[in-house]
């Protein structure tokens, strides 16, 4: 009989990397999404084509929601505190912070390549005209970052906003 691999003891880091594992990569998925749609809608890639990969995305959503979050919630936790828990590591602190920056209409309905995003997965939970903060597992890594384009700067190009 082959031998169990080690694994990691403390069920709170197994809960907290696959909280932070879930909330960056669904982040990457929405962005990966809406770039597909800027390109559809800019002819530079087939419709069809943008659309079929946008479904593959959202599988893949679907798979690492499974794969993370479900895979380490209580069972027996009542649905509507799911998105409370999932939201919250071990220690309390929130794994990410969403903050809408523009209004609704004036982000999600106005832009011009709207019609070609997928209107589920990812997207879904990163909607255009929010920003989003993830949290780093350990306390002490979390440090402010100057990426040289602050969303709030009036000479920011929306690099690294959703």
């Amino acid at each position: 009989m082959a031998n169990r691999p080690a694994v990691n003891p403390n069920v709170h880091d197994i809960a907290d990397q696959a909280k932070h594992g879930y909330a960056t990569g669904t982040k990457l998925l929405a962005e990966t999404q809406y770039r597909l749609g800027e390109l559809a809608g800019t002819g530079r890639l087939d419709l069809d084509e943008s659309i079929s990969m946008q479904t593959q995305l959202f599988y893949i959503w679907g798979a690492l929601y499974a794969g993370t979050l479900c895979a380490v919630r209580d069972e027996d936790a009542d649905d509507c505190t799911w998105d409370e828990a999932d939201n919250t590591y071990s220690d309390g602190r929130h794994v990410r912070i969403q903050i809408r920056i523009e209004p609704e209409a004036a982000s999600d309905f106005t832009w011009e390549h709207n019609r070609f995003v997928l209107g589920d997965g990812a997207v879904a939970e990163h909607p255009l005209g929010t920003i989003c903060y993830i949290a780093p597992i350990n306390p002490h890594d979390d440090q402010p970052v100057d990426l040289g384009d602050e969303a709030d700067s009036a000479d920011s190009d929306g690099e690294h906003e959703i």
